[in-house]
């Protein structure tokens, strides 16, 4: 199964971030940027469908002859806002990879994601004599519209050298979580002809969908309060509706992986020093050194 190898390679890559999020002080700027936030992300949606499904046809009334399914993929969108935490603890340290914790900060959120796909199924009839003397061929497509919350624990690796105050301007940005989307918004659960019968069986995923999640992305901090990390994110594991460990969604006689690029910023909130001094670092250093006498 492709998902095991998957998560043997991602999960370690996890417990090698570094370093973690470090608050402006008073004395670097006029305002002084806190550990709470908010986040948005926006982007497209991709289903990936597995390979094409042929085999001989074989009906009640004798006809004989091959079939052929072909799901494809098609793009949808996605769009999310939510609330972000860097935590105040540091948890065990572990000195070798000069990291204070494994996760860096957890995030939730809620959205609307549009899944889309399609399948297009070809019956070739065939006489005695093996030769075709019949080709008929029908389509289907779907656009599914799902309400869902999530939250994520998030890992960042630190790159490069340069900074914005105290942390590094680059970095790599992991996170595994968990998610709930409900089908609001359902396709029909039909070809675009209602007359014509699959050649193999079809089933239909149920509303509820669960599953744990993964995403990467490269982050980038604009300033001390805003980050842009684009990324990607992609269900794992499925857990409702049980379809032995499969993320993918059933529709048709195909099963449907939704991958997401996304591009997510990150804004965390601002406040004022408590001493109560406004405007630039120059004018409240100034002004520092003024009150101590210097």
């Amino acid at each position: 199964m492709k998902i095991i190898p998957l998560l043997l390679i991602l999960f370690p890559s996890i417990g090698f971030s570094q370093g973690g999020f470090v608050k402006g002080k008073k004395g670097n700027d006029y305002i002084i940027v806190t550990k709470n936030g908010y986040h948005f992300a926006v982007g497209p949606t991709y289903t990936s469908t597995k390979q094409t499904i042929s085999g001989e046809l074989s009906d009640n009334s004798g006809s004989r002859g091959t079939y052929y399914v072909d799901p494809m993929g098609k793009v949808g969108f996605f769009a999310e806002a939510g609330l972000v935490q860097f935590p105040s603890w540091k948890g065990i340290p572990i000195k070798p990879l000069k990291k204070s914790r494994i996760m860096d900060y957890w995030e939730f959120a809620v959205g609307y994601r549009q899944v889309a796909g399609a399948e297009e199924t070809t019956l070739h009839y065939k006489n005695a004599l093996g030769e075709i003397y019949d080709t008929v061929s029908a389509s289907g497509s779907f656009r599914n519209g799902f309400l869902y919350g999530r939250a994520s624990a998030h890992a960042l690796i630190f790159i490069g050298k340069k900074k914005i105050d105290k942390t590094r301007k680059y970095f790599i940005d992991q996170s595994i979580g968990f998610n709930i989307d409900y089908l609001m918004f359902p396709s029909e659960q039909s070809y675009d002809d209602a007359s014509f019968v699959s050649p193999i069986s079809t089933r239909y995923h149920s509303p509820l969908v669960a599953q744990f999640h993964y995403s990467l992305g490269f982050g980038i901090r604009i300033n001390r309060a805003w980050m842009c990390v684009p990324g990607v994110h992609l269900p794992l594991i499925g857990i409702y509706e049980w379809n032995s460990f499969s993320p993918r969604l059933n529709w048709f006689s195909n099963g449907y992986w939704p991958i997401q690029a996304q591009i997510r910023f990150i804004k965390l909130f601002e406040r004022a020093p408590k001493c109560g001094a406004y405007g630039n670092p120059t004018d409240m250093d100034l002004d520092k050194k003024f009150r101590l006498g210097q």
